[in-house]
């Protein structure tokens, strides 16, 4: 491979990332753009659905914020920022009564396009701040 094609081939790259990313940080998300997602991770708590929503929605975990809620559903939309290692993530949660106490579902997006280990772990690091937040526990899975 010569330089001129192997520096070609680095500004298509250039170019490839830096429109993702501008797409990643321009993307905004809503409950209806964002729906519940297939991959999910769970939480219980034994505190009461308005409790836990309320802890959610007002006390969001570093790193993430809070784009859209409806509290008739018990629906928030979180979302992470483009990072070194990520384009960002939407995460639809679900929050909803159980016999004994709360169960929180949580699914995750890319703003762009990302699959992998790296997906895992910010979804886990969502989930176990969810589960610190509300005094409750990760589910197996």
């Amino acid at each position: 491979m010569n330089t001129a094609t192997l520096l070609f081939a680095l500004a298509g790259v250039l170019i490839a990332v830096t429109v993702l990313a501008l797409f990643a940080i321009k993307r905004k998300g809503s409950i209806a753009t964002v729906p519940m997602t297939k991959r999910r991770q769970g939480v219980r708590t034994g505190a009461p659905p308005q409790q836990v929503y309320g802890w959610i929605t007002q006390h969001c975990p570093d790193g993430f914020s809070v784009v859209d809620t409806d509290p008739g559903r018990g629906l928030v939309l979180l979302d992470s920022r483009i990072s070194a290692a990520t384009w960002g993530f939407f995460y639809p949660v679900l929050v909803t009564p159980e016999h004994t106490g709360t169960r929180v579902e949580i699914g995750i997006k890319s703003k762009a396009v990302q699959y992998g280990p790296l997906v895992t772990r910010q979804h886990r690091k969502l989930a176990d701040a969810l589960a610190a937040l509300t005094h409750g526990r990760v589910e197996a899975g």
